[in-house]
């Protein structure tokens, strides 16, 4: 039996309808390997939705395993029927082109991203409008910078030379999404040449993911607001816009061992819809499979399985129909 929704959840929309909402929230979903049901379950659910913008990715890494190819060609053309504006990010190195046999690791050749984002152009730009370079890159689990790029030289390199090219083939790039939000790393990454090639800086921030003694999505645990935060990237992103490329909030309580914190969901959305910055992606539209393994290992932080706004049995939560309304209620 599915939990009843709970009666403090607010569900009304305000008077005057919020304008551009469709152009402002968007929803994040990842796809593992060759799982075609989860591409077709999030694309019905973003048509339920009325959703435009949706966030996901392409693993270099997977692109390159045996199968890899077609499972990308029949992903991408399933996503440029949908007629969603896609924010695509590419990441994962191949282990066979990496400096150690990790995901994580740089590549051998730095160039060889650069190779792949031209492939990635040529193959798919018809099925994507953004192109996103990396994914939280500042985040060990994602770019091993402790053991293999200390001052992210290496990540400067790869990434300007992509930013670049994608430039030069006229597509619209973002800067993988940083977390924690560090002016200080991205004053570093713009010392190194990238930020004339990139159009947008994307950051994550995950407001209310604050749990002592626990794993946590928040490095930050004085967050005082989407203004401030925007602000505070804002100033040193030398005059590009700023979006938040992944954002949400678990519906699992630690304390009590179980899912609890539907409404906290719902105000994380409101909480969108107030804030001042262009373009949020809510994090994520679908949990994860429990039975999957997440890129910390398998349900060592139980948060990472109970992001979604559906549960992975199907049950859709409060925060799926409050984001509905909201999408309804404003302007095609």
């Amino acid at each position: 039996m599915q939990p009843a929704s709970p009666t403090s959840t607010a569900t009304t929309l305000p008077a005057t309808a919020p304008q551009g909402l469709r152009d402002k929230l968007g929803v994040c979903q990842w796809f593992h390997f060759e799982d075609r049901d989860a591409v077709d379950r999030t694309l019905e659910l973003s048509a339920e939705l009325g959703l435009r913008h949706l966030r996901t990715g392409i693993s270099w890494a997977d692109y390159l395993r045996p199968g890899g190819k077609a499972w990308y060609d029949w992903q991408m053309a399933r996503l440029r029927q949908s007629g969603l504006e896609v924010l695509l990010s590419v990441w994962h190195t191949p282990p066979s082109l990496a400096e150690a046999a990790a995901c994580n690791a740089p590549p051998r050749r730095l160039r060889d991203f650069a190779d792949f984002i031209d492939l990635v152009i040529t193959d798919y730009g018809e099925a994507w409008h953004h192109l996103e370079l990396w994914n939280e890159p500042n985040n060990r689990y994602k770019w091993d910078f402790p053991a293999f790029d200390p001052d992210w030289r290496k990540f400067g390199q790869m990434i300007g030379d992509a930013a670049y090219w994608a430039k030069q083939r006229g597509r619209s790039t973002v800067l993988g999404g940083m977390i924690p939000v560090d002016h200080h790393w991205l004053d570093l990454i713009g010392s190194y040449g990238v930020l004339p090639y990139v159009d947008v800086v994307g950051i994550h921030a995950f407001p209310g993911m604050w749990f002592p003694h626990h794993p946590n999505w928040e490095w930050h645990r004085d967050w005082t607001g989407w203004q401030d935060r925007l602000a505070y990237v804002s100033g040193h992103a030398g005059g590009r816009p700023v979006w938040v490329t992944e954002t949400g909030i678990a519906t699992w309580d630690l304390a009590l061992g179980r899912e609890a914190k539907y409404e906290l969901q719902v105000q994380a959305m409101d909480d969108l819809v107030a804030a001042p910055g262009d373009r949020f992606y809510f994090y994520s539209l679908i949990d994860l499979d429990p039975a999957r393994e997440a890129i910390e290992g398998f349900h060592v932080d139980e948060n990472e399985y109970h992001m979604g706004l559906v549960k992975h049995d199907g049950y859709r939560k409060p925060a799926f129909a409050r984001l509905k309304e909201l999408l309804a209620a404003s302007p095609q």
